[in-house]
C-alpha cells in the first residue's frame, strides 16, 4: 500500500472520528439544554403554582402566639398549670386565686409588707388574665385560619412543595401542639433564637423561600 493511499485514509479516519465526537459533543449540548430548559419550565411551573399558597400560609402562621398560657404564669405564685387549650378553666381558676387574696385584704391589722405582697400576687393575676385573653382569641383565630387553608390549599401544597418545606410544616405544627395542648413552654418568649415557636415559623418561612428560589 502505497503513503499515499496510506495518508489518505488516516485523514479520512481522523476527519471521521473528529466528525463522530463533534456530533457526539452537539447531542450531549442539546440534551443538557434541552434538560434545562425543561427544568427552568418546571421550576416556573412550581413557582406559580406555589407562590400564593406560600403567601397565604406565611400569613396563616405568622397568626399564632408566640407564647402560651403557662409562659405568662411564669410570673405567678402557684399559678394554675395550662394544657389541653383549657384557656377559659385557667382564667376561671385565676379569678378564684383573686377573690381569695382580695379576701385576705380584709383581714384586720395586716401589715404593709403583707397587703404589700398580697396586692402584688393580684396584680399579676390580672395582667395574666389580660394577656392569657390575648392568647387565647390569637391562637383560635389562627387555628381556624389553618384549618381554612388545610381545605383550601393543601392539595397544591402536597404536589408541588418541596420535601424540606413539608418536613419543616410538621415541625411546626409539632411546636404549636406541644404549646398549646401538651403545655409546654416556648422557651424564652422575647428572645427569637430560644423561642422555639419563633425559631419552627422561621425555619419554615426560610425554606418556602428557598423552594421556590427566593434567596
Amino acid at each position: 500500500m502505497s503513503e499515499t493511499l496510506i495518508a489518505t485514509l488516516i485523514g479520512a479516519g481522523v476527519t471521521l472520528l473528529a466528525t463522530s465526537i463533534t456530533q457526539a459533543i452537539n447531542v450531549f449540548m442539546f440534551k443538557f439544554k434541552s434538560n434545562m430548559e425543561i427544568k427552568q419550565i418546571e421550576h416556573q411551573l412550581k413557582k406559580e403554582k406555589l407562590d400564593g399558597v406560600y403567601k397565604s400560609l406565611i400569613s396563616v402562621i405568622n397568626l399564632f402566639p408566640d407564647m402560651s398560657p403557662n409562659d405568662v404564669l411564669n410570673c405567678v405564685e402557684y399559678g394554675p398549670h395550662y394544657s389541653m387549650e383549657s384557656f377559659d378553666s385557667v382564667l376561671e381558676l385565676l379569678d378564684y386565686q383573686i377573690e381569695d387574696y382580695k379576701k385576705q385584704l380584709q383581714i384586720p391589722n395586716i401589715d404593709c409588707e403583707g397587703k404589700s405582697n398580697i396586692e402584688a400576687q393580684i396584680s399579676n393575676r390580672e395582667y395574666s388574665k389580660k394577656k392569657i385573653l390575648e392568647i387565647r382569641d390569637i391562637y383560635f383565630k389562627a387555628k381556624d385560619k389553618y384549618k381554612d387553608f388545610c381545605e383550601l390549599d393543601k392539595v397544591i401544597f402536597d404536589l408541588y412543595a418541596g420535601q424540606d418545606v413539608r418536613n419543616c410544616l410538621v415541625e411546626f405544627e409539632v411546636v404549636i401542639h406541644n404549646v398549646f395542648i401538651s403545655g409546654h413552654s416556648v422557651g424564652d418568649a422575647e428572645d427569637p433564637i430560644n423561642n422555639i415557636i419563633k425559631m419552627s415559623r422561621q425555619k419554615l418561612i426560610n425554606s418556602m423561600r428557598y423552594d421556590i428560589g427566593i434567596i
